[in-house]
């Protein structure tokens, strides 16, 4: 009911701008009334009087002996139910309790333990690479951002605008390395142009004008409706100035725009005219791709790339599959990025039973001030890095300038979202035919 009556004075309060000559452009923008996020944030006292983020562990550790409760973590990995067992070794007087839950799960079971008043988490750990925990719960209050000052100096203030980061991730491309049906000389595209190669603009599809087959990529993904990959998408929408120079760099001449007569925009797809990552998206949904029911059997069909060149979109950690002997590897340096920033974030639930326990915990996981007091390492694993300037994942064993990953903008993302899986099914539908 709180998150009602909250979208209600929202929508109110839009309204009301927009009779008063303002503008609501591009996603989610922050008011007055609604939680500061980013380093502005860092210096906020809380609501309670408390100056939460200047605090050191030794003060959280004694405010959260007081509080008495047990401290629980909703989280969907397994290392933060090991670091859950590395911190109550360092402070035995706390208690801790891990709730494992699925990544599309969790956002739900916050919201309806808020909108019953019985709060049961104190700490929420998930990625949010399309923006809805910050649109849907950051916004609302629902959680809250802790920003420990200490260790946000160092923190690249970009990954601070949506929330408290706690590591780096992506969704990458996969391609084959092998000699024989791959590129053993390193990444085979240099842009996301590249991918879409053999898209005619005469036929606008991949057929020439004698009906022959033109598309150059067999293309293996997982649901391009899921969050991870929609937003990666919108992400590319949102960056169509970039993504159009990057065009007229690679094959020195404009973009032609394909797409416009096929937009059938309504209250459920809303995509701009004119946009180079639309059109990118237009000639990616006319291809003929595989979509897989996992990351596994995705990159398994690259590896095996039995019908000539292949390229695969799932998740950076899929790459373990080469201790299996998989000739696979992630495709990085795109122009004019290689993939969106897919950070995990960590947060306090709002009036929950252990705030300070909470803070405590986010700020051990995340290394104390000087990186060495807690267990940030605890996630470093394949795939990740660290977004520390002062400690440094080795388990990726490249480094993240070199990834080549965009910072999301969460606010003009969730403008296109939706939209993404909506002309999804309407134009791959098309291309079926």
């Amino acid at each position: 009911m709180k998150k009602i009556l909250a979208i209600i004075l929202s929508i109110l309060m839009v309204g009301a701008i927009a009779a008063c000559g303002g503008a609501a452009n591009g996603g989610s923008q922050q008011t007055s009334d609604q939680p500061k996020t980013g380093v502005e944030a860092i210096d906020i006292i809380g609501e309670d009087g408390i100056d939460w983020n200047h605090m050191t562990q030794e003060e959280l550790y004694e405010m959260a002996k007081k509080e008495g409760g047990v401290i629980k973590i909703y989280g969907t990995t397994t290392d933060a139910n090991t670091a859950k067992k590395k911190i109550a070794r360092d402070f035995p007087d706390l208690e801790f309790e891990f709730v494992q839950c699925d990544t599309d799960e969790i956002k739900g079971m916050i919201e309806r333990d808020y909108d019953a008043n019985k709060i049961y988490a104190d700490v929420l750990l998930v990625k949010d690479s399309s923006g809805e925990i910050y649109n849907d719960l950051v916004l609302y209050d629902i959680v809250k951002v802790y920003y420990p000052a200490e260790i946000c100096k160092h923190m690249n203030p970009d990954l601070l605008q949506y929330g408290m980061p706690l590591y780096s991730t992506f969704n990458p491309w996969f391609y084959n390395t092998s000699a024989d049906k791959g590129s053993p000389d390193g990444v085979p595209i240099e842009s996301w142009w590249d991918i879409v190669k053999g898209y005619n603009v005469d036929t606008q599809s991949y057929k020439d004008a004698n009906g022959n087959d033109t598309q150059y990529w067999h293309i293996y993904t997982k649901d391009i409706k899921a969050p991870s990959y929609a937003a990666l998408w919108a992400q590319l929408i949102v960056d169509s100035d970039a993504l159009r120079a990057q065009y007229k760099e690679q094959y020195g001449e404009d973009l032609v725009i394909t797409y416009t007569d096929k937009l059938q925009n309504d209250s459920f797809k809303n995509f701009p005219e004119d946009n180079a990552g639309v059109e990118l998206f237009w000639r990616f949904s006319q291809m003929k791709t595989y979509e897989l029911r996992d990351g596994d059997a995705v990159v398994t069909a690259v590896n095996e790339s039995v019908n000539g060149p292949t390229l695969g979109l799932c998740s950076a950690s899929k790459l373990d599959n080469r201790e299996m002997g998989m000739n696979i590897a992630w495709v990085t340096g795109l122009s004019p990025y290689t993939s969106q920033d897919a950070a995990a974030y960590v947060y306090v639930v709002s009036g929950c039973d252990n705030p300070a326990g909470a803070r405590l915990y986010i700020n051990y996981i995340m290394g104390g001030e000087d990186g060495q007091h807690g267990c940030y390492t605890t996630f470093d694993k394949l795939g990740h890095w660290s977004v520390r300037d002062d400690v440094t994942y080795q388990k990726s064993g490249i480094n993240y300038e070199e990834v080549g990953l965009k910072a999301p903008d969460f606010g003009k993302i969730f403008e296109y979202y939706s939209s993404v899986g909506s002309y999804w099914d309407l134009w791959s539908s098309w291309s079926k035919k």
